[in-house]
């Protein structure tokens, strides 16, 4: 029987995502070519651009997807909040959606936290607003708390980077088959915040 045309087997769009964030991620982005992907799901590399004109398109898909998770979790998280919810329960949600994100796609996560600067100028543009949107919820929950008296910090916007930075760095470490469940980490990360934001006691 000859063998089936290329055609036939394909691989779809998901496949050649799968396949690009696990090149990328053992190899580096700069270092891995179009010829390497399309070899990890068995096509020529000419194949590959029926799905991607390029491998910045990739990157992008990837970089897309990321953002576009993280504020749709960031949505729902406060979306399941009663109405009454005050802004510790909103940086709770939140830090718990940042952390458990970073822990389940730890690849992704590194990829979109250290390519940016890889995607065209349009594409870059784009990430940093979608960045920028996702940042400001924060910022603005520490914001209401210090206004009520609940959070203390000198500079909200500090305030959140570190919060989210902390977060982040999960993705470099944390490891499913380790000690720590999903869930065990969130609520360490929600304690580590709520920490970071105390306000002092007062002295006597």
């Amino acid at each position: 029987m000859p063998p089936a045309p290329e055609a036939a087997i394909s691989a779809t769009a998901d496949e050649i995502r799968v396949a690009a964030l696990e090149q990328f991620a053992r190899a580096g982005y700069s270092s891995t070519s179009m010829r390497d992907i399309a070899g990890s799901v068995g096509i020529k590399a000419a194949s590959l651009y029926n799905h991607f004109g390029s491998k910045e398109a990739i990157l992008w898909d990837l970089t897309l997807t990321a953002f576009e998770e993280l504020l749709r979790g960031r949505d729902l998280a406060i979306a399941n909040l009663p109405n009454n919810s005050t802004p510790q329960d909103r940086l709770a949600c939140l830090v718990t959606s940042h952390v458990a994100f970073h822990a389940k796609n730890s690849n992704q996560a590194l990829l979109v936290n250290s390519q940016l600067a890889a995607l065209s100028k349009s594409h870059y543009r784009k990430a940093v607003a979608m960045r920028a949107q996702y940042e400001d919820t924060m910022r603005e929950v520490i914001d209401e708390g210090v206004a009520k008296g609940i959070f203390d910090t000198t500079d909200a916007r500090v305030a959140t980077f570190a919060i989210l930075q902390m977060g982040m760095a999960v993705s470099g470490w944390f490891r499913p088959e380790g000690p720590l469940t999903v869930t065990d980490l969130c609520t360490i990360y929600v304690d580590l915040a709520a920490k970071m934001l105390a306000p002092l006691p007062l002295s006597h």
